[in-house]
């Protein structure tokens, strides 16, 4: 079905071109082991009107964004106070540019690879996700691409490719979790995968409360799928490991330890991933919860 593309915003949208307010976009990323950088250049962003009509909102010059840079609550900015008709929306698309090496990962010694993204210049990276532009209100969105469940390898072809998983997140019903972990714990268990409390460390977050915590296996029709995950790194300034879950919809949550995050293979349900430190926790709006 051909995209209905607004030369400017009185052509397309709500019920009238003069009732606008503002809209922002701003994206963040969930880190991967392994990887200097995963960069995306985009070129365009789109919003769809309830009504199906579209808005087109050119990214000029092209924003090329590394994703790995932009954990916890550090974000770039896509748009800013963007004109808006007011009313109901249900899909953002993010169009990236085509160019080859555009797209990159760097493995570091194993060097810059190509990330292929599937009709990533066409009809974009799709986000489902309701929300509105309120008349006189301005509307603060965040896209959280989960960057351990979106990059496959392909072995057959040698290509990374970009699956992408992203969260739609209003600003305004989130709040974040954050944690310390004892360094012995990332070390000197059995589950881990190595000796280096700095390698494979991972924090998977469930919705609801006793959730028994299972690995990602996106071809699956199994029932437990973690809502977030996100890395546990070394803080040079506090001296800790520590971990950060930002823009989480307020909720209970189940959170899992992981030291072994390296056996987690996105089309295997039979990963050998071992959790530890499960707890239940309760985010609530505009605050963050201390572990």
């Amino acid at each position: 079905m051909a995209l209905l593309l607004c030369g400017s915003l009185a052509a397309c949208g709500g019920d009238s071109g003069d009732d606008t307010s503002t809209v922002s976009l701003r994206v963040t990323d969930a880190p991967i082991d392994d990887t200097v950088s995963v960069v995306v250049q985009f070129i365009e962003v789109r919003l769809r009107n309830t009504n199906g009509a579209w808005t087109s909102y050119p990214v000029n010059p092209p924003r090329s964004i590394d994703l790995l840079k932009l954990q916890g609550t550090n974000t770039a900015d896509l748009l800013v106070d963007k004109p808006a008709d007011v009313g109901d929306y249900d899909e953002i698309r993010l169009l990236v540019d085509s160019t080859p090496m555009m797209n990159f990962i760097d493995l570091g010694t194993a060097g810059r690879v190509e990330l292929k993204i599937p009709s990533g210049s066409s009809s974009g990276l799709k986000i489902k996700g309701d929300f509105s532009v309120l008349e006189k209100r301005p509307t603060s969105l965040v896209l959280d691409f989960d960057l351990r469940r979106s990059i496959t390898f392909a072995g057959n072809s040698g290509n990374y490719i970009l699956k992408p998983v992203i969260r739609l997140i209003n600003d305004a019903d989130a709040g974040s979790i954050r944690g310390t972990v004892n360094s012995a714990l990332l070390s000197n268990m059995p589950a881990c995968s190595d000796a280096d409390p700095k390698t494979y460390n991972a924090v998977y977050a469930y919705s609801g409360h006793n959730v028994t915590p299972d690995d990602i296996d996106l071809g699956s029709n199994q029932n437990v799928e973690p809502f977030a995950t996100t890395s546990i790194a070394w803080d040079d300034t506090s001296m800790r490991f520590l971990y950060e879950i930002a823009f989480l919809p307020a909720g209970d949550y189940t959170i899992a330890l992981t030291c072994n995050a390296d056996a987690e293979n996105l089309d295997d349900g039979n990963d050998d991933l071992k959790f530890f430190n499960i707890q239940n926790v309760t985010v609530v709006v505009n605050n963050t919860l201390f572990l």
